[in-house]
């Protein structure tokens, strides 16, 4: 006996009463887990990866991007960082941290704080508090779970005192919120707004002004005083309370004996605070209080905490204000959670009366329905000790897991009706393996899609290893207990010679395929199809192999006459399953319906300009009574969505089809600007995208300015080309950015000698035109509130005026325009650093054939790398639209699969052909896939994907089965691997694996009920069904054709 066969009569260590007992305690320690579990709706697990933001309204890239370098300096202090890249945009600034898988991303989140606060001191006021984030898996925003509304008949101002006082430090003590956002409040601000003539008439510049601003309040250190028990107290000098209201008295200059008052040259008002962003919500504007999540928190409890808090905060409120909850999430996923919860359940009995009408014996049922509730409750235990979290994903796991577990129970208690001891759970080993080797490609996934699946895997990893050991201890032990085979529990004559029938006309069968094999292996090849328009039309290289497929199937009458003929007769499943079903499948999140609006207008514009432009779209939406809520947010003037949220019976309906339709003709009606509208159907967009280039060439270098220098170089080079045209300079080579252009003065100097001016003078006249500044807040008794000096000519100022009108200067009333020119000149969106490396794209058109101009961009690639410096270079950029070319690994997956499943495979059969019958079964399961999304005109999303990786371990499994049992027969009584013996252990597992696949397809009904509608799990349940039935086929009729057998 092999010692990895158990002894049938060898007394087992433990009683069958024992093991039941430490099952039992098992079972209830999961139950103690349950609470404990992290829900939520969607994998909220973060990359290894953390982004510095901050903002300074209106700064240009390059001042930006300074304050970028000093971050960058001291973030490379930090270990375990793999890459640090940093983007400085008009205005913000962002520098990504790329950090090792192993990395703990609390403490680096910790580490990065330190550093940012060292050097805060030595960056501008202006500038915002640097704002550390974690990026989430699918690098999108951050999604608030709910949001608040204040109310009161008080301005906006004081409402967000109360809120900062009475409702966000309360709220902020519920664990498990990450932060809160506050929006809809406007504060107030002092604008002194001075007139640039009249400062030019007193000999002023603005600066006199902040300087008398800012010294109010200031404090002087006069020195110490030693007080009687002789200690040193410091002594300090602080100017006097000034009102505002009084502020225009404040002398500011000595004009030749004349004191100069502020209120001469200057007025003072408190004025709103103009808004930097907006947010609303159905188009109102509100005091919003945002709320986060913290990353892995159970929103479903911390929503029911958070409204527990509010009605503590309510009896707090100020007499004529009230907090109303406008928005919660958590009350969506609970509905979605609830519904999977019941196909779950549905699923679970369904799969119980199939075992009750199979078997006809409660007993097995109980045995079954112990060992399955066993499998899940502790299963629980590991959920909660391995942090899986409990969401769409991994929910589909255990449901999937459903019938895995109780196909092992079925086998195994089939195994011990017919025979002793327990040698059926090798097979179960490997085919357990070979279903958890399927899955374990998702470690080897990009890491944001590895995130995403990570939960689904670890679920069934836990569940099927659980599976081995309850069927291999608990259901012996149960039967043991609950079941006693009878005596007249044996198998009818007329079933038996129905069975004896069919064996043979089975073997007559075999021996027929075996008699025409080649022409049973020609047919599953032409029923699977052969990828024949997939086949190049040419091949661009020049080599005799290239040169020869040229002529032949790259060949005009090949693929205009003969290539259309072939793919229809060699293309077979794959050809229909390609060409019907995923040319036209689309990808969608599991979420309720939403339809997406965003706009954006063209440099120049302001925030407040797209603002009126979103409040009329707004209006326009308003009117639908079947729009249950829509969100607004506004960043800038090219940054602006509007976010749809239907009623439940809308939903159902085509009213988010209508809708779509409607905003699209309201985006066009309104023009001025970019519109795009996507969520449902077709994304609609007006953008022109007049900025796309065809061709590319990428510049990498230590020194930005030098940089930018050797770029224009090489664009005056290709200029030199008729073929080139329509050049630019910049950061990025995508086509969803837009060029940015700004106004360049040039400074003629033999101009400025012929009218006396110096430069300094000329510059100053304009910058006093155009002046705005920040100065320090001003602590008016109760509250800090902000300064703002400004010229009244600010907004007013333009390029007619530069042209045209007068200013005053040290040789009296010029034209700025006498000694200089604004021209409008192109300049790069945003400046990128990767890893202390700039990089910029010279982005043109090439007007030809794509091979000439592959090779005009090669050769000059090639000819200014011969001149540039160490340190910089030229490159061909990489495009990765459809699918990541640099990483070669993706395409190894499927390969990888194979191989997994054919290595445990070879182990159990000690043999490296019958693995290859295992492996055929994979591709001929796949038919049925393709003609179920084929024939049912089903959508192929995300869920599909998922159901060709399970039937690479599920349909598998069977042919293990019959093999393992073949083998056992042949090894057991030393025969020839014949036709008989593989009909024995064919008869012996036929039906325990019909009973398994049945039951796999059965549990899985549930989740076609809603139809189409259901993301992921219409596609996953429909591709596993079809694709599991036609597996049987393949079993019964093409696993024998893979075996060597004798008659």
């Amino acid at each position: 006996m092999s010692p990895m066969q158990p002894n049938a009569n060898q007394k087992p260590a433990f009683s069958a009463f024992s093991i039941i007992v430490v099952f039992l305690a098992l079972m209830i320690i999961g139950i103690a887990f349950i609470p404990l579990l992290n829900i939520s709706y969607q994998p909220s697990r973060n990359l290894p990866r953390l982004t510095i933001h901050f903002s300074w309204p209106n700064a240009s890239p390059k001042t930006i991007e300074e304050e970028s370098s000093k971050i960058e300096g001291v973030l490379g202090k930090i270990s375990q960082v793999k890459n640090i890249e940093s983007v400085s945009s008009v205005g913000n600034g962002r520098i990504t941290l790329e950090l090792d898988k192993t990395a703990d991303l609390n403490q680096k989140r910790y580490e990065v704080a330190t550093l940012i606060r060292q050097v805060r001191n030595d960056m501008p006021d202006e500038m915002s508090y640097p704002e550390i984030t974690s990026s989430s898996v699918n690098n999108s925003d951050a999604v608030s779970f709910m949001v608040l509304t204040l109310n009161a008949s008080s301005s906006t101002h004081y409402i967000k005192e109360i809120a900062n006082q009475a409702v966000i430090p309360e709220l902020l003590k519920v664990n498990g919120i990450d932060d809160i956002s506050l929006h809809g409040a406007t504060p107030y601000q002092w604008e002194i707004s001075f007139d640039p003539e009249l400062l030019k008439n007193y000999s002023l510049s603005p600066q006199a002004i902040s300087r008398t601003i800012n010294r109010l309040g200031d404090r002087f250190f006069l020195g110490s005083q030693k007080n009687a028990s002789g200690a040193f107290i410091p002594v300090l000098a602080s100017s006097e309370y000034i009102s505002p209201s009084e502020w225009g008295k404040l002398p500011i200059a000595n004009n030749s004996g004349r004191i100069i008052k502020l209120s001469d040259v200057a007025s003072i008002k408190l004025k709103e605070k103009p808004p930097t962003s907006y947010y609303r919500i159905n188009g109102r504007n509100t005091v919003n209080l945002v709320l986060y999540a913290a990353s892995g928190e159970n929103q479903l409890k911390l929503s029911q905490e958070v409204l527990q808090r509010l009605k503590l905060v309510r009896e707090k409120l100020p007499t004529g204000y009230s907090a109303l909850v406008v928005a919660d999430s958590t009350e969506y996923i609970h509905e979605e959670l609830t519904k999977i919860g019941l196909r779950t359940l549905f699923s679970l009995i369904i799969l119980l009366l199939f075992v009750l009408a199979v078997s006809r014996s409660f007993r097995i049922l109980a045995i079954l329905s112990i060992s399955l509730g066993a499998n899940l409750l502790i299963a629980c235990a590991f959920y909660y000790l391995l942090k899986v979290e409990i969401h769409i994903y991994s929910l589909a796991a255990i449901t999937v897991s459903f019938g895995i577990i109780i196909d092992n129970s079925i086998l195994m208690v089939t195994h011990l009706q017919k025979q002793k001891g327990l040698r059926v759970f090798i097979s179960l080993l490997a085919a357990t393996l070979t279903t958890l080797g399927a899955l374990s490609v998702v470690f080897f996934l990009k890491e944001n899609q590895r995130i995403l699946l990570i939960d689904f895997t670890y679920v069934m990893l836990i569940n099927l290893s659980v599976s081995l050991v309850v069927s291999l201890f608990l259901v012996p032990a149960l039967m043991d207990k609950l079941y006693h085979q009878r005596p007249d529990d044996k198998v009818p004559v007329k079933l038996q010679r129905r069975v004896v029938r069919i064996t043979r006309f089975y073997s007559r069968l075999i021996g027929f395929e075996k008699r025409y094999r080649w022409a049973f292996f020609i047919l599953i090849i032409l029923a699977f199809g052969l990828p024949i328009g997939s086949l190049p039309d040419k091949i661009e290289q020049e080599t005799k192999p290239a040169e020869l497929y040229n002529k032949t199937l790259g060949s005009d009458k090949f693929q205009s006459n003969i290539k259309p003929v072939l793919e229809k007769v060699l293309g077979g499943s794959l050809r229909l399953f390609t060409e019907h079903v995923f040319e036209s499948s689309f990808y969608s999140d599991p979420g309720k319906t939403t339809l997406y609006v965003r706009g954006q207008m063209p440099d120049g514009c302001t925030i407040h300009q797209l603002n009126e432009a979103i409040r009329k779209m707004e209006q326009y939406i308003s009117q639908f009574d079947e729009v249950a809520q829509f969100e607004t947010r506004i960043s800038d003037y090219k940054n602006s969505s509007i976010t749809i949220h239907f009623t439940k019976e809308a939903e159902k309906s085509s009213f988010p089809f209508i809708l779509k339709s409607e905003v699209e003709a309201k985006a066009i009606s309104l023009g001025g600007m970019d519109w795009s509208v996507y969520g449902v159907g077709r994304g609609f967009s007006n953008a022109l995208n007049m900025d796309q280039k065809n061709s590319h060439i990428l510049l990498t270098g230590y020194n930005y300015d030098q940089l930018y220098k050797y770029a224009g170089q090489l664009e005056e080079k290709l200029l030199q080309n008729p073929r080139v045209d329509n050049t630019e300079i910049t950061s990025s080579n995508s086509w969803r950015t837009t060029s940015r252009y700004e106004y360049q003065l040039t400074v003629n100097q033999d101009l400025l000698a012929t009218h006396k001016l110096n430069y300094h003078d000329y510059t100053r006249s304009l910058f006093t035109q155009l002046y705005t500044r920040n100065l320090a807040p001003f602590y008016n008794q109760t509250e800090l509130q902000p300064v703002v000096l400004m010229s009244d000519q600010n907004q007013e100022y333009n390029k007619w005026d530069f042209y045209n009108m007068p200013v005053g200067t040290s040789q009296g009333q010029k034209k700025l325009s006498q000694a200089g020119e604004i021209q409008k000149r192109l300049v790069g969106k945003s400046i990128i650093k990767k890893n202390q490396v700039y990089q910029i794209y010279l982005n043109y058109n090439f007007i030809g054939p794509s091979p000439l101009a592959k090779m005009v961009q090669e050769r000059e690639i090639e000819a200014i790398n011969e001149v540039l410096p160490l340190g910089y270079k030229a490159q061909k950029p990489e495009n990765f639209w459809y699918w990541d070319q640099r990483d070669k690994k993706q395409y190894h997956l499927l390969l990888l699969v194979v191989i997994i499943i054919y290595f445990i495979t070879a182990i159990l059969f000690e043999s490296l052909l019958k693995p290859l019958a295992v492996i055929s079964l994979i591709p001929i399961s796949f038919i049925g896939v393709f003609l179920t999304f084929y024939l049912f005109d089903f959508n192929f999303d995300q869920g599909g994907f998922a159901s060709f990786i399970l039937l690479s371990g599920l349909v598998v499994n069977a042919a293990i089965y019959i093999i393992n049992d073949f083998n056992n027969l042949i090894s057991r009584k030393s025969q020839l691997p014949t036709v008989r013996s593989y009909l024995k252990a064919f008869n012996q597992k036929i039906v325990a694996i019909t009973l398994t696949i049945l039951s796999t397809v059965l549990g899985l009904i549930p989740f076609v009920w809603g139809g189409q509608q259901e993301v992921f799990w219409f596609a996953f349940a429909a591709g596993a069904m079809g694709g599991l039935l036609f597996s049987i086929i393949a079993i019964i009729f093409f696993l024998p054709l893979f075996l060597k057998l004798k008659r």
